[in-house]
């Protein structure tokens, strides 16, 4: 039977991927109350579970694999009361201490319960971990993972991404239930697999310093565990909305609804005294998934007139009728056309079969998105929004088998599966037809010409799109791995042994066209080669490849595997050793690591002399070559040292290895023929064999329970980061196509380092706390992969000084107050209510202070706005990120009351967020230091334009109303808003039973 185990698992580990434990320990002492004598083979079990475990020769227990969760833990001696700790809480990873005291069965005459109290202290990490339990997740007033993970110590949420220590969100790993969810197709970072809120027993954040067994994540770890099935049946109901007024446009207590609705449910309970079952679902859905402070139409003309009464005519400009024109309203508060709509199931099943122990976890979403963006610009083309419709599936299978009480197997396999598209509403899938003229009158669209969509409405120098412009081109993806992970591990002394490997290998797949009018025009035009796939192909190489970017698809959108449309297959796999010695005064995690990396990229055979077939635009497979295997072996050393019971100090050391975003590496090969032969047109250009970036850090940290309700944690910290990737050039020879082109390249370098400061109060007399500050400094060469291309073409040479980056706050915290009265405490009124009041704030950002540089080739209605990508045309003031944003400050609150309803505990609550509806400044205009006024309209330019017989001193006022009021111009060229979110009001019931 075991060399049959031993064999299932070596055939798994050949399908492997990143995967991590999400189990933790119990140990602990049983002694004799009165005399203090170590009580030899007690019998210690976690109560609704079949974990236990006996004492040895000198009282001590351990027990291990235990799910995360709160448990009520029993020892019971022969001549001694039996005696329980309720509360226990197990964390991933971490070590619980639990130690009974049994009185004499001559003394008590009855079982002794014991409630224990959360420790303040996690004296068993080595690093600094933050934990989020499911009663912070209930408790808090915001219902977003970001949300959670943003409060925490050492982590930046900004423009939508999250940084932690200063790292670049792609370096951020995220884990759910031991299975590896980093989205390693996005710079932007991020997670992939939705979980719900009601469904997860906790959320770890390890901001840096994780043992051996985590890898490809060099900034931090954000771990979520799915609550596991109880022993007993509970059933949940949450129903939640923001619906108070008619949408849009109205507002109750000067708040917009933004057409918010959220319903879950969860089950949990046992199938068998063997299998136990948790399940939760949930509908969300919101009709302004990102809301703004967003004004409706303040326009007067300088006469008094409104502009919503009165009609505007098109100017002509873009050859529409001058006959046509529009009513220029639109309601406040919510963003017209956009939605978000989506579906999410979350489950686990726990089969106890001791000594086998097998756990299915699963995660399944379903979501359609309707975008606008920017959003009044499309006013009168609604009906026409993109769709983005994407589906994720995530299935863990998880076996431990305990070969003894100390040693055991644990072996994971898992699969992902990602596939989303985004196309035009009323065509679909039939991209061809998007611009075809003869299909869209029969919607009343007129068409430019045969190919080319409505113009768009020129109103005082502002496009409006025409009912019936497209919007979008056709793009799909599907993306997979399938993987798993084996290890062995024994308690042998006071040491816990771990040996253990992984492997994760992906495929990826993607199309995209952007331009569906050359599209159709260029094969109606020559029908003998668009009826024939092959000849069709060819078009396309000679033609049509500008356009195209696809890979695991060819250029008719079919799967493929040959080259050269094949899809990627990224290889990651790891293989590791730890120790982790845990003694009464000291603990030690030691771990030596091997990364395995092969991203499976483009790789030139001679990258001084690329070759491109200039006849279908392809690159002959024989120019190129199988991308570089790396390996690395990365040490990993943490100590704590448990001083007393109430003071703890900790080391940590390590390096890690990560892969880069590969969504700077992967293009199709006709996009890769484009930009080698356009060179400077293309902003984002190709990492050719990157290498993967390489992180140190050190940490120290001291935490000091100082009374018996409070406690602070204190970690200091310092990182080293090398090898991410930016903007360069590779400087060819004679015969290539180009005598340059660009590329992202492994140059950029940064330092960061920091204090944070975490202070948790238990709750004491109806009030619990807790306090999170961060002092850090974040410098680099550049802030993101794009950030040098001003540097490299105006003045021909990389940035080498390190400068702030983008994403430093130097100040940032959260403080939280919890104040609520218990059951028959308070009187009728006050019983069982609560207040939930989170204050956030950050000290601003730095950004580049700038010169005005002249419109260009920017249309008058952007201002001269330079996208952040792009900074080519930026005439620095000073040094890059020299000056700061303002300081953000924001009051989140959650007031809730629970009532019985038909013996039913019936939570209602509500929750607001930026309670003061504060405008908090989050990004400014360069060229004058603040988010009011960008400074065009009184410049010389501006004037100048203002003056002309197309503009008219109507430009400024649509230029007040759009551009300073709404920001339309900093959303369409930069892709961010100024100020944060407004406030949100959202009223919701529980029910638990």
């Amino acid at each position: 039977m075991f060399r049959k185990i031993i064999s299932l698992m070596s055939f798994i580990l050949l399908f492997a991927s990143v995967v991590l434990a999400q189990t933790g320990r119990i140990s602990g002492t049983v002694i004799d109350q009165q005399t203090g004598e170590p009580l030899v083979g007690t019998n210690v079990i976690v109560m609704g579970t079949n974990y236990g475990s006996t004492t040895d020769a000198n009282g001590n227990f351990l027990i291990t694999q235990v799910p995360v969760g709160v448990y009520d833990v029993r020892a019971s001696y022969i001549g001694y009361q039996t005696v329980t700790i309720q509360n226990i809480r197990v964390v991933s990873g971490l070590t619980a201490e639990v130690n009974f005291k049994l009185p004499s069965s001559d003394i008590v005459t009855s079982e002794v319960v014991i409630v224990s109290q959360r420790p303040l202290i996690e004296k068993s990490a080595t690093n600094a971990v933050r934990i989020v339990s499911a009663e912070d997740l209930t408790a808090l007033p915001v219902r977003s993972l970001n949300d959670y993970v943003a409060i925490q110590p050492g982590v930046v949420r900004q423009n939508g991404m999250t940084f932690i220590r200063g790292s670049r969100p792609d370096e951020t790993g995220y884990i759910l239930e031991g299975a590896d969810i980093k989205n390693i197709l996005n710079r932007n970072g991020g997670f992939l697999v939705t979980s719900t809120p009601d469904a997860l027993q906790e959320v770890l954040v390890q901001a840096g310093g994780f043992t051996a067994e985590y890898g490809n994540a060099n900034a931090g770890i954000i771990q979520q565990d799915f609550k596991t099935g109880t022993d007993k049946y509970h059933f949940s109901l949450r129903l939640e909305t923001d619906n108070f007024g008619n949408y849009p446009g109205d507002q109750f207590l000067d708040t917009y609804s933004y057409g918010y609705s959220d319903y879950t449910f969860t089950v949990s309970g046992p199938v068998t005294n063997k299998l136990k079952l948790f399940l939760s679902g949930e509908n969300y859905f919101i009709r302004d998934y990102s809301p703004m402070f967003f004004d409706a139409n303040p326009l007067y003309y300088s006469d008094g007139a409104r502009f919503d009464n009165t009609k505007v005519y098109d100017s002509g400009i873009y050859g529409g009728k001058t006959t046509e024109g529009q009513i220029l309203t639109w309601s406040g508060g919510n963003i017209p056309g956009r939605f978000q709509n989506r579906y999410t199931l979350n489950g686990t099943a726990l089969l106890d079969m001791k000594p086998l122990i097998v756990r299915l976890a699963g995660a399944y979403t379903w979501q359609r998105t309707r975008t606008n963006d920017p959003n009044v610009i499309n006013l009168f083309d609604t009906q026409r929004l993109p769709i983005n419709d994407a589906t994720n599936l995530l299935l863990n299978l998880k076996a431990n088998y305990f070969i003894s009480a100390h040693s055991y197997l644990e072996a994971n396999v898992n699969f992902f599966d990602q596939r989303g598209k985004t196309y035009d509403p009323y065509f679909e899938d039939n991209f061809p037809a998007y611009s075809d003229s003869l299909l869209g009158v029969q919607y009343g669209w007129t068409y430019y010409n045969r190919f080319s969509s409505p113009v768009a409405y020129d109103f005082y120098g502002f496009p409006f799109n025409r009912p019936g412009a497209v919007l979008t081109g056709y793009s799909k993806s599907q993306n997979n791995y399938i993987g798993g992970s084996i290890a062995y591990t024994a308690q042998v002394s006071n040491h816990e042994l771990k040996i253990g490997g992984s492997f994760q290998r992906w495929t990826v797949r993607s199309w995209a066209n952007g331009a569906p009018a050359t599209f159709l025009s260029t094969i109606l035009q020559q029908p003998d080669k668009a009826n024939n796939p092959d000849s069709l192909l060819q078009l396309i190489g000679s033609s049509l490849y500008f356009n195209f970017n696809n890979y695991g698809y060819d250029p008719l959108g079919r799967e493929t595997d040959a080259y050269p449309f094949g899809p990627k297959h990224p290889v990651i796999a790891a293989g590791y050793v730890q120790d982790k010695l845990e003694l009464s005064d000291l603990i030690i995690n030691a771990g030596l690591r091997f990364d395995y990396i092969d991203m499976d990229t483009w790789k030139w055979v001679n990258p001084l002399l690329p070759v491109v077939n200039r006849k279908d635009n392809s690159i002959p497979q024989d120019q190129l070559t199988s991308s570089t295997k790396y390996s690395y072996i990365s040490p990993r050393l943490g100590f704590s040292f448990p001083v007393t019971d109430q003071t703890v100090f900790h080391l940590q050391y390590g390096k890690f290895i990560q892969s880069p975003s590969l969504d700077q590496a992967y293009r199709g090969i006709y996009q890769s023929a484009a930009i080698l032969t356009g060179s400077n047109l293309f902003t984002n250009p190709i990492a050719y064999d990157p290498e993967p970036i390489r992180t140190t850090q050190y940490e120290i940290g001291f935490s000091q329970q100082f009374t018996d309700f409070a406690a602070f944690d204190l970690t200091a910290f310092y990182k080293d980061i090398k090898g991410q990737l930016q903007y360069g050039y590779v400087y060819t020879l004679p015969g290539a196509p180009r005598a340059q082109y660009a590329v992202f390249q492994n140059q950029d370098f940064s330092t960061t380092k920091g204090i944070e400061l975490s202070l948790k109060i238990r709750r004491v007399e109806r009030i619990r706390a807790e306090i999170n500050y961060t002092f850090s400094d974040a410098s680099g060469t550049n802030s993101f992969s794009n950030s040098a291309i001003g540097s490299l073409e105006v003045n021909k040479n990389a940035p080498t000084v390190l400068l702030p980056l983008d994403y430093n706050q130097t100040h940032r915290g959260a403080v939280m107050l919890d104040y609520r009265w218990g059951k028959d405490d308070g009187g009728p009124i006050l019983e069982q209510l609560g207040f939930n009041l989170l204050f956030t704030f950050n000290s601003g950002h730095p950004f580049t202070f700038a010169e005005w540089p002249g419109l260009g080739q920017s249309q008058a209605w952007t201002g001269g706005l330079i996208p952040a990508t792009d900074t080519r045309g930026r005439r620095p003031i000073g040094p890059p990120n020299s000056s700061t944003t303002p300081w953000v400050y924001n009051l989140d609150l959650r007031v809730d009351k629970t009532v019985s309803i038909f013996n039913l505990d019936v939570n209602f609550y509500v929750y607001v967020q930026n309670l003061l509806n504060t405008k908090n400044v989050i990004n400014v205009y360069d060229f004058t230091g603040n988010a009011f006024d960008d400074g065009f309209l009184n410049s010389a330019d501006g004037q100048q334009i203002i003056s002309q017989s197309r503009y008219t001193e109507r430009f400024a006022d649509l230029y007040n109303a759009l551009n300073l009021t709404n920001r339309q111009h900093i959303l369409n060229v930069k892709g961010v808003d100024l100020f944060g979110t407004p406030r949100q009001l959202r009223v919701g019931a529980f029910i638990n039973f």
